[in-house]
């Protein structure tokens, strides 16, 4: 299966670098110079003190030469609009499509305009890309999951799971992959409140006066909007989220609070914007995730003006 991975950040990069490696087919659709970066010093993954450099191959907008297979979309939101353009030409009829982006919002974007080629996706890894372009793996490997929006089993999905099955990734199929995307945004604008209001850890929200106690409120507020939804989390799943958010020292972190205490840009109304407009349509009070966006939203400000 021919695989077109679209970006080569912190996420693309690292999955398609994974994917390259086990011998998959994979071009990545990136700009000029990024491709540049790319064919210079390889896709470089960075773990500790060991750095791997892989030699991949570049197209850029409008190179696309035909359908592809599988393609992967791992790009920032404010990008989608521009991209579905980009990567038209490689969406054939038998091509699947999976988003692996933060929120909800981009699947209706991508449905209107593909139609069932969108599948749903979830992707949890811990990596971040350094401004030498480098991808720094702070956790060993990754989980996937894959599905058929409506639920229904499928011989793509099955088709999809293995091509994307690589050392160290575990690749599954959920019941429902929505609510497996629910529960992933769930997770993370809590810990990404919870992270960018203290610009610290889990653990050092813990450790300050009343930290787990708010802790648990804020995965509270945002799991009362998962079920307002449609989609609540299990009892278990529940538990073990709020385990996550309230450990002891706990060295946890999110993307929202690294690129916040490094002064770059972050994606606020997607992880938090979203899901707080959600929460008003259904009347629902959530205080905890409003006080994270309106610090975050007050950054990306700082840095706009700065540029």
């Amino acid at each position: 299966m021919k695989i077109l991975v679209v970006g080569a950040g912190a996420v693309g990069g690292f999955v398609g670098g994974r994917l390259v490696r086990a011998g998959r087919e994979v071009d990545f659709l990136v700009r000029a110079r990024r491709a540049a970066e790319l064919r210079e010093r390889g896709l470089r993954i960075v773990e500790g003190t060991q750095v791997e450099s892989i030699e991949v191959s570049c197209v850029g907008a409008g190179g696309l030469a035909g359908p592809y297979g599988l393609i992967l979309l791992a790009v920032k939101p404010a990008a989608l609009p521009s991209v579905m353009g980009d990567i038209a030409p490689g969406v054939g009829k038998g091509t699947a499509l999976v988003p692996f982006l933060n929120g909800m919002a981009h699947v209706d974007a991508l449905t209107e305009r593909f139609g069932g080629a969108v599948l749903g996706g979830v992707l949890k890894v811990v990596t971040q890309l350094d401004p030498n372009g480098d991808i720094r793996q702070f956790a060993p490997g990754g989980r996937i999951q894959v599905g058929e929006l409506d639920g229904s089993a499928s011989d793509r999905v099955t088709a999809v799971t293995e091509a994307l099955s690589a050392p160290d990734f575990t690749v599954t199929v959920p019941e429902d992959i929505v609510d497996a995307m629910w529960s992933k945004w769930v997770m993370i604008a809590t810990i990404g409140a919870v992270t960018s209001l203290v610009r610290g850890t889990v653990g050092a929200a813990v450790a300050a006066k009343d930290g787990a106690g708010f802790a648990a409120g804020t995965l509270d507020e945002a799991a009362s909007v998962a079920a307002a939804a449609g989609h609540p989390l299990g009892e278990d799943e529940l538990k073990g989220l709020r385990a996550l958010v309230t450990a002891a020292e706990s060295p946890t972190t999110s993307s929202l609070s690294r690129e916040l205490v490094a002064g770059r840009p972050t994606e606020v109304e997607n992880v938090l914007g979203d899901l707080i407009d959600r929460a008003h349509g259904f009347s629902l009070a959530v205080p905890r995730l409003q006080a994270a966006a309106l610090t975050l939203r007050a950054h990306n400000a700082r840095v706009a003006e700065a540029r």
